[in-house]
């Protein structure tokens, strides 16, 4: 049933009690669809109205008729007030039911997507690889039968993460490794390579992962800083992630000094973000880390979210101060154009490779 029979059975009563139950369900819980039948009863009321209005004009000329005939002195005067009067009311709420009754077209034309319940949640960024579960025995049996080329199992989810010291430490997202049963990282310069947790905070959803294999931390060199200054809105950023195999670069500026629903530990971006950002650097121009990716807003593009990055300085420190330190000076990047950025952050943003058993 198209939705504009629907909305003329309900205003007509002709619903059954279940029909009727449900369908006031639906204007209570789906902003969309109750906007659509609100424009659709303000056409239908504008149409009963104007018929009410010719009804009326229709019996004030047979009492006009009846009462003066063909006489002209006062027919043409109530005939100018009535239409400058009730007629440009009648346009004016025609016009007004048009424009519903086009929007309500409109809506009905895209074959029900406006009308589908569009959510403004935040979104998380982790992308979703594979419905198959492995365990952490699964992955390295996978790895020992492959030939001279090691072929692995996909991974359930991926994402991004990157280092903040030259120990073998990186942070990440957590809503992306909660649950994991293994962690695996790589990049371009780094073969994949099992990590394992070592701490986390929900409240601004970090994980602080270590290569477990230490000799392949041993000539780090992080060029990044971690910046714990508060950026000025408009100011110039970019971003590297994984949401796809290979890096991908993407860049814009701050649109908001706070984050969803006003959430002051968090940064609002205009950077096209998509599944597999989540955990990825947000660097200024100076190449200095002032935040990581965090997620967006579900039903709008360019609206990105980002930790701000002296929550994880403060969060880190709080936790670790020593061993995990991380570096707020002596920006080696600062002054050096953005390809060449880039080109020395890559060996430190990594693509997180998450597998759950279950």
């Amino acid at each position: 049933m198209k939705n504009t029979d629907l909305f003329d059975d309900y205003l007509r009563g002709d619903l059954n009690t279940a029909d009727k139950a449900d369908f006031e369900n639906r204007l209570n819980n789906d902003a969309v669809f109750a906007n659509a039948f609100n424009e659709h009863k303000i056409f239908v009321d504008t149409l009963a109205k104007h018929e009410k209005r010719n009804e009326l004009r229709n019996v004030l000329k047979s009492i006009h008729a009846k009462t003066f005939g063909n006489e002209p002195k006062i027919l043409p005067f109530k005939q100018e007030k009535f239409y400058h009067k009730l007629g440009k009311n009648v346009a004016m709420a025609a016009g007004v039911g048009l424009v519903a009754v086009l929007s309500t077209l409109a809506l009905l034309s895209t074959g029900g997507y406006l009308l589908t319940k569009q959510s403004n949640e935040i979104t998380d960024l982790r992308r979703e690889v594979s419905e198959l579960k492995y365990t952490q025995d699964n992955i390295v049996e996978v790895m020992v039968k492959a030939a001279e080329k090691p072929k692995y199992a996909p991974a359930n989810f991926e994402g991004t993460g990157f280092a903040i010291n030259n120990k073998g430490y990186l942070v990440t997202s957590l809503h992306m490794i909660k649950g994991a049963d293994s962690i695996f990282v790589e990049n371009g310069t780094t073969t994949r390579t099992l990590t394992k947790l070592v701490f986390s905070d929900p409240s601004i959803d970090i994980a602080v992962l270590k290569i477990e294999n230490e000799e392949l931390s041993k000539g780090w060199s992080v060029p990044f800083i971690f910046s714990n200054r508060t950026l000025d809105l408009g100011e110039k950023v970019y971003t590297l992630g994984y949401p796809r195999e290979d890096v991908v670069y993407g860049e814009g500026s701050l649109s908001s000094l706070s984050g969803f629903k006003g959430d002051t530990t968090m940064y609002q971006i205009s950077i096209p973000v998509n599944p597999g950002n989540s955990g990825g650097p947000l660097l200024d121009e100076q190449g200095a880390v002032v935040g990581l990716v965090r997620g967006k807003i579900t039903s709008a593009e360019a609206t990105g979210f980002a930790v701000k990055s002296k929550e994880i300085i403060n969060t880190i420190n709080a936790f670790n101060e020593g061993e995990l330190s991380v570096p707020t000076k002596k920006n080696a990047l600062k002054n050096v154009k953005r390809n060449e950025q880039i080109k020395k952050i890559n060996p430190y943003v990594f693509n997180i490779l998450v597998y759950k058993s279950n």
